[in-house]
């Protein structure tokens, strides 16, 4: 058998396993197919990663927020000021913020939940707190900063928009925040009822499968 025919029966034998391996497990073949020696590659996590060890602050703003990240001093509200102004910007400097965010940086994490003692209903802390989350598991933090912000607010469309994304933050968590929230809001109470609303709308939403 010649070389070439040897390859090309290798490669009949490797693909008849592979969807073998699909067939008999649709759900955790990506898992086996490493049993056959795969590895699996996220080109676009290779980009991301490689822009963020490049990144670096374009201003003064995020010279002072960075000098921050990388220092021993606590939070302070111009960084913090700096920290909103940049992030609401329509020319995020993304890379440079993400570095700090994936690495689960205890400064930055300082910083959010410094910005939320200060406004507890502050969306957009909020929302970056659950991100800094995904990276580094502070679901107790988190819980405790949306509770927070639910008793407080009395705006109520912004109290069902505080719901949705306490809702979204912490359901990969398996924590049912509406749930949670129920229990300091009777249902004949204006916050009960849109606790209520929402969840009829979770129940009505079609299960989604993720490939």
């Amino acid at each position: 058998m010649s070389d070439d025919d040897f390859e090309r029966v290798k490669r009949e034998i490797l693909f008849d396993r592979v969807a073998r391996t699909i067939k008999e497990d649709p759900k955790n073949w990506a898992n086996r197919l490493e049993e056959f020696g795969f590895q699996w590659v996220d080109d676009e996590d290779d980009q991301e990663a490689n822009e963020e060890a490049a990144a670096t602050p374009e201003n003064q703003n995020e010279q002072l927020i960075v000098d921050y990240f990388e220092g021993t001093e606590e939070p302070f509200k111009k960084v913090l000021e700096a920290f909103i102004e940049e992030t609401e910007s329509e020319n995020l400097n993304c890379p440079l913020f993400r570095r700090y965010f994936k690495k689960g940086d205890l400064n930055l994490k300082k910083l959010l939940m410094y910005g939320l003692k200060r406004n507890p209903n502050d969306m957009g802390l909020l929302g970056d707190l659950g991100f800094f989350h995904e990276n580094r598991n502070i679901l107790e933090d988190l819980i405790r900063f949306y509770l927070k912000a639910c008793e407080e607010e009395q705006d109520m469309n912004r109290f069902e928009r505080l719901v949705l994304n306490f809702y979204y933050d912490t359901h990969p968590d398996v924590f049912d925040a509406i749930c949670e929230l129920g229990q300091h809001n009777p249902p004949g109470s204006i916050k009960g009822r849109i606790l209520k609303k929402i969840r009829q709308e979770q129940e009505m939403e079609p299960e989604v499968v993720r490939f």
